[in-house]
């Protein structure tokens, strides 16, 4: 793994508390994320992804889709002055660590502004860190004012912090519909492009072999399922078309259930070749709508994925998480007394005798983990 996110604090955001120390998790390979409804893991999601929103100037956007900057802190701005949030990515090929820290307030608009924002980078070569104050005041995030290489670089891996949403496969959804087939850089975040990028995939000589992975992969859980049917009109529009085997008749993207759609669409995205894949995969309870089998399946696909990139997935199902080792978890828990989330990992080694009869979905489900209501 060579660029990863390697600790992540957070204060002040929904449903984390304003004790940025106390709201530190450190991150490895995999990073599978259970607890029960309302504990707060779609809201480490959910910080991540505002991360990346600021890198484009989409901190305003984002503030605005989530319902204003009082949405989003916990408990109010008369209980949370600051959301404050602290990144360390780590660079293991150059050996250098980056952080990203900044704090944000509301306005009178119930808008947030940046209170403060900085970055930090370190490396073997330098015994004083390289630091830069990007100001205060300002609505969009500083940072790609800059063209410095450094900052570019950061902002560039931060900007990739995307959550990936597979859950919307109705029929007027942007997986179903066709797509440019010069769309095709990269898998967008809710597979809209998904054509245009296996069509690439399938066309180049040095990723075919991906492309003919991702369709051995949908054999497994669909086995009437041949191939992808691409036929590019005279614009260059193309749709997810398919064929099913022993049959000449071309099927459409609409006729995928909701389930094998969005299977498809994270096969695409956890085997794609890894010079297109994103650096972080982050994915919020990927396993909705799927058959169990498939979650099996999905679990190796995580794996594999992690060879190239570093994954952040939250999850509710036990089937996924029997799936992975004790040391991939992290377990996020609401205190009904401090009314706040706090995460934590498990420790093996209080779990070995337990591990010895019972999986980790079953001692997840029996509350030996914790992550359950309670």
């Amino acid at each position: 793994m060579g660029t990863y996110l390697k600790s992540l604090s957070i204060a002040g955001y929904r449903s984390y508390n304003n004790n940025l120390k106390q709201n530190t998790i450190d991150l490895k390979k995999i990073n599978i994320i259970i607890g029960a409804n309302g504990a707060g893991k779609s809201n480490l999601i959910s910080f991540l992804e505002m991360v990346s929103y600021m890198m484009t100037r989409g901190l305003r956007n984002y503030v605005s889709k989530q319902g204003g900057a009082q949405s989003l802190m916990h408990f109010g701005p008369k209980e949370t002055e600051q959301i404050r949030g602290e990144l360390q990515i780590h660079d293991s090929i150059d050996e250098k660590e980056d952080i990203y820290s900044f704090a944000l307030e509301q306005s009178a608009t119930n808008q947030l502004f940046f209170a403060n924002e900085k970055m930090q980078y370190q490396d073997r070569r330098h015994f004083d860190p390289f630091v830069r104050d990007f100001g205060v005041g300002h609505l969009e995030s500083g940072m790609p004012d800059y063209s410095d290489s450094t900052i570019r670089i950061l902002r560039n891996y931060l900007e990739q912090l995307r959550v990936f949403h597979f859950n919307d496969t109705s029929i007027s959804s942007r997986i179903r519909s066709s797509t440019n087939i010069t769309d095709s850089a990269y898998l967008r975040s809710d597979g809209g492009n998904i054509a245009a990028f296996l069509y690439r995939m399938r066309e180049d000589p040095d990723t075919v072999k991906y492309y003919d992975r991702i369709v051995r992969y949908v054999r497994i859980i669909m086995p009437q399922f041949l191939d992808f049917f691409f036929a590019p009109d005279q614009n260059g529009v193309l749709s997810l078309n398919w064929r099913q085997d022993n049959s000449e008749e071309v099927f459409g993207p609409h006729q995928f259930s909701d389930g094998t759609l969005r299977f498809i669409a994270l096969t695409t995205l956890l085997l794609q070749p890894p010079k297109s894949a994103p650096m972080t995969i982050i994915l919020d309870e990927p396993e909705i709508g799927l058959h169990p089998y498939a979650i099996s399946v999905l679990a190796k696909e995580i794996r594999t994925a992690s060879n190239t990139s570093q994954i952040i997935v939250s999850t509710q199902s036990p089937l996924l998480l029997n799936e992975f080792e004790c040391e991939d978890i992290i377990i996020a828990e609401y205190d009904e007394d401090s009314h706040c989330t706090a995460l934590h990992r498990p420790k093996k080694s209080k779990l070995k005798e337990w591990l010895k009869e019972y999986s980790l979905g079953e001692l997840w489900q029996k509350n030996v983990l914790g992550g359950l209501p309670v």
